[in-house]
């Protein structure tokens, strides 16, 4: 029953070759000129009979062979049906089956590779962009939209670090959004020099200040960041940047407080600058890895300064050596969830003339630790002195004192100590609660004897405390959202400390 379709198949070949072979012949023959005469039509005809009975016999030997070659291939058939109801196939045909499913399986791979490969170039197709070096670059940013509400006197609006004294009569609060917040990202990928690899990366941000007009309301003035050349190796790192200082590694995680590190002067050193700096790895176990980092910093930094066009040199350039930093670290798994800790250690010089030098320094530890499934506690501590420029020591260096003895100025580095602690709840890879405490110090004791000298708002302020909790939610891989409240309490010279809360939905678009 199952080889009747393929005989009818095979019927309706041969007849289909009968007629295209009677068409052919018929065609062949070539049309009388004029009407034959009965003797010359009958020769013609016995001519076409011919050829029709040899065109016959030339079919007819086909569908034999044919009908041969299908006989044969039933045989096989047949027997491969036996030899399966029968208990399975030989050794070798077993081992032929074994490879064409080996084959088929590897084919099927190279098929869903083919599809990741052609999605990658895909992908590469439309985030490449043309340099002049002709090494890849990768530009990347987020749009970032806050609004805020501040219940309280602060010292800017958009992104407030210290709670100012209120005076009576005048508002003590604002409403606001803004958008300076935003970054733009370039990253560079170099040649391979010396077995390292080269990049370059770039980052800016709308936050270099406002620009003056009656007419609109005030833009952010675009300004950078961060930046660095990175000479990386298997187990070593050298980068040329302008960054964080290399005893602060860590940060606590925020939408509302992009334009500088969150908690910045509420315990976190932050402050961007140059620097160079080496990193050495020491493979341990699988993932787990010790290390050690040098740096030298420039402290270019004075928080009491205002915008210069033409940048005079702080007291630590004067004194024509940079900041050294050293940090040791133990790392297991990776970012941003594994295991860290480290201990560092700062050291500069600053010269503020007349013979007055001041040895500045610092001690820091950080640490990550994931203490649950979900849950993970991180933060860093520091104790120093001087550490102003490094964005500690209630916005100051030094301070200066009537020397007892001999009635001449003196200045000195100003103690500080402080630091910052954050638990993390990550309930899904699109959701995390953030609970974050931090402090800085500057010793009031220190301060007060150079109390009748200050000038700005902020000279007066010797400690300065935030709390902060968060919401970070991502549906899709570009966009956020984050709700934010934070409590800021700064605590003057003299008198009651001032407070402020601090109310902020941020909105941000990933490219």
């Amino acid at each position: 029953m199952r080889m009747f379709p393929l005989r009818v198949a095979m019927a309706g070949m041969v007849g289909l070759q009968l007629i295209a072979t009677a068409l052919l012949v018929a065609q062949s023959a070539s049309p009388p000129a004029a009407d034959p005469t009965p003797a010359e039509h009958m020769h013609m005809l016995e001519q076409r009979i011919d050829r029709l009975t040899e065109a016959l016999a030339t079919a007819e030997r086909q569908v034999d062979e044919d009908h041969r070659n299908m006989q044969a291939m039933q045989a096989e058939l047949e027997e491969l049906r036996k030899t399966l109801a029968g208990g399975g196939l030989s050794t070798a045909e077993q081992t032929n089956a074994s490879a064409a499913a080996a084959l088929q399986q590897a084919v099927t791979q190279m098929r869903e590779e083919q599809g990741v490969i052609a999605a990658e170039v895909q992908q590469h197709e439309q985030t490449k962009l043309e340099s002049a070096s002709k090494f890849p670059v990768r530009f990347h940013g987020l749009v970032l939209f806050n609004a805020f509400v501040n219940e309280g006197v602060v010292d800017q609006p958009d992104m407030p670090t210290s709670a100012l004294r209120r005076t009576p009569g005048q508002s003590h609060g604002s409403v606001g959004a803004g958008l300076r917040q935003t970054m733009l990202n370039f990253e560079g990928t170099g040649p391979v020099l010396w077995n390292g690899h080269l990049f370059a990366d770039v980052s800016l941000d709308f936050f270099g200040g406002v620009t003056a007009g009656g007419l609109s309301a005030p833009a952010g003035l675009a300004r950078m960041r961060t930046a660095g050349i990175t000479w990386a190796w298997t187990q070593d790192l050298l980068r040329a940047g302008y960054d964080s200082p290399l005893i602060s590694p860590l940060s606590p995680d925020s939408i509302a407080e992009v334009a500088q590190p969150s908690l910045s002067w509420s315990g976190n050193l932050w402050v961007w600058a140059p620097q160079l700096r080496w990193e050495h790895r020491i493979p341990l176990a699988r993932d787990r890895q010790a290390g050690f980092e040098f740096g030298l910093y420039d402290p270019t930094y004075n928080a009491l300064n205002t915008v210069e066009a033409n940048r005079s040199a702080t007291p630590a350039e004067a004194a024509r050596q940079p900041g050294y930093e050293m940090r040791l670290f133990y790392r297991e798994g990776g970012e941003p969830g594994g295991l860290q800790i480290g201990a560092a250690g700062y050291y500069d010089r600053k010269n503020y003339g007349s013979g007055q030098t001041v040895d500045a320094w610092a001690g820091a530890a950080d640490w990550r630790l994931p203490v649950t499934a979900h849950g993970q506690w991180s933060g860093e501590f520091y104790r120093g002195r001087g550490i102003g420029s490094l964005g500690g020591g209630a916005y100051r260096d030094a301070y200066t004192y009537i020397d007892p003895n001999t009635g001449n100025t003196e200045t000195s580095g100003l103690d500080a100590i402080g630091g910052w602690t954050q638990w993390q709840w990550r309930f899904t890879q699109t959701m995390q609660l953030n609970a974050v405490a931090g402090q800085d110090t500057g010793y009031a004791s220190e301060l007060r004897e150079g109390m009748a000298q200050y000038s700005s708002a902020l000279d007066y302020y010797t400690r300065n405390r935030s709390l902060m909790a968060n919401f970070i939610y991502r549906p899709w891989s570009s966009i956020v959202f984050s709700p934010e409240f934070r409590r800021l309490t700064s605590w003057p010279l003299s008198g009651r400390a001032n407070w402020a809360n601090v109310y902020t939905v941020s909105a941000g678009y990933q490219f």
